[in-house]
């Protein structure tokens, strides 16, 4: 037996070596048999699960990330909430109370067409613009974000219309810190949020017009900001000047995923909407409302 035991462990070596070994008379020319890998020897399952964090460690970093999404809620939590008065708000919010159900209809379509086509393509981030001033893009913005929280959806409006602010004008409210204030003075981003009760949507204000939009709209403390509060939204809705008064509009563009063109029948013409949309590409136009048509 001794002799077998020999036979085997030098087998044994041979093959672990590489070497091929003839056996009962198999053509001695026959190629090597290859060796013997160990590539699953060296993925060491014992050594692999030491290195796995234990238990206790995963509850640890279970529990920053839990303190780290409480702590973006926090800083995102509105300062503020105000009831509506409805003596003054702008009468164009519809919206706000029962003064003309069929336009109240439209905005309910509105915002039930861009809650089915967010189930499709990325619809969070929504522009709402125009191509000239007075077509009635703000009061169309605030409609649809009431018509979205009244779909039971989280809504942020962001008054991003830098040379004429004027979503808390048209809501009858007044703030004494906005967008720019928080980021000057380094407040938590909830400082500068209001919170439109009783439909329950958010906004984050502008209180004046700021002289350099570029300087505010491409700064990465108002992306930063954004970005603390855009996993608080279903959707975030931003206001802007129209696009044919400004060369800044490729920044307006770049805040969102989408846009929404408002043109008002009877003063926009179809050179105007033409040259307004010409710089997007057909996947970033959301549609087009046409405001006070009747």
């Amino acid at each position: 037996m001794g002799t077998v035991y020999e036979a085997m462990n030098k087998s044994q070596q041979e093959r672990a070596m590489g070497a091929g070994v003839p056996l009962n008379g198999d053509d001695p020319q026959r190629a090597p048999e290859p060796a013997l890998s160990h590539a699953s020897d060296e993925f060491d399952f014992i050594r692999y699960s030491l290195n796995t964090p234990t238990a206790a460690e995963l509850d640890r970093m279970q529990s920053e990330v839990d303190a780290d999404v409480i702590n973006r809620r926090n800083n995102a939590r509105p300062a503020r909430e105000v009831d509506l008065a409805i003596s003054r708000i702008d009468p164009h919010l519809v919206n706000f109370y029962d003064c003309d159900p069929r336009a109240s209809d439209e905005y309910t379509r509105l915002a039930g067409s861009l809650i089915a086509a967010a189930g499709t393509r990325e619809l969070k981030r929504l522009l709402i613009t125009s191509a000239r001033q007075g077509e009635g893009r703000t009061s169309v913005l605030l409609n649809l974000a009431c018509a979205l929280s009244h779909a039971k959806k989280r809504v942020l409006v962001v008054d991003s219309d830098c040379k004429r602010p004027s979503v808390l004008r048209m809501l009858g409210v007044e703030a004494e810190v906005g967008i720019v204030e928080a980021l000057a003075r380094s407040l938590p981003v909830g400082s500068a949020a209001v919170k439109i009760q009783p439909h329950g949507f958010v906004v984050l204000p502008l209180l004046e017009r700021v002289e350099s939009p570029a300087e505010l709209l491409a700064s990465s403390a108002f992306h930063e900001m954004l970005g603390i509060f855009e996993p608080e939204y279903d959707f975030i809705l931003f206001d802007s000047w129209p696009l044919l008064d400004s060369s800044d509009a490729g920044l307006l563009l770049r805040l969102a995923a989408t846009t929404l063109m408002v043109v008002r029948a009877g003063k926009t013409t179809p050179g105007h909407l033409g040259k307004a949309i010409g710089p997007l590409a057909e996947e970033n136009l959301f549609g087009v409302v046409l405001n006070r048509a009747a």
